[in-house]
């Protein structure tokens, strides 16, 4: 019995010595393996697709498989999102990831504040220094 914990101490042990960069994440596909719906749902992305870290295309193909659910309105709005981040430097990015994990720690109420803020953006006061 002890033999036994002692392979499994050794398991584990050798499983939490690697970093968990060395455990790449699952391939993601270009964009030319795409399947045609997505290559439509994900249009304002494919100049930059194949560029795009595998995490985060888990997370736009994601998308893909809920979108045809969503009303008009929320499929613009995803849209919009899609071609705003795709405009977004890898540092502005980061910068968004960052205060997006910030927004997940606010209390429900004051998470809700903030997206009634980004989705009414034509309801922000004016800018007065527009010409």
């Amino acid at each position: 019995m002890a033999g036994f914990h002692l392979v499994v101490t050794f398991w584990i042990l050798l499983f939490l010595a690697y970093p968990i960069d060395a455990f790449p994440e699952q391939r993601q596909p270009s964009w030319s393996e795409l399947k045609p719906y997505q290559k439509i749902i994900l249009q304002p992305l494919e100049q930059n697709w194949d560029a795009i870290e595998p995490a985060q295309k888990k997370k736009w193909l994601n998308i893909t498989k809920h979108y045809l659910k969503k009303t008009p309105q929320e499929q613009q709005r995803i849209q919009s999102h899609m071609r705003s981040w795709n405009e977004l430097t890898s540092e502005q990015r980061k910068q968004a990831r960052e205060r997006y994990k910030k927004i997940k720690k606010l209390p429900a109420d004051k998470r809700q504040e903030v997206k009634q803020k980004w989705r009414k953006p034509d309801e922000l006061p004016e800018n007065n220094n527009k010409p």
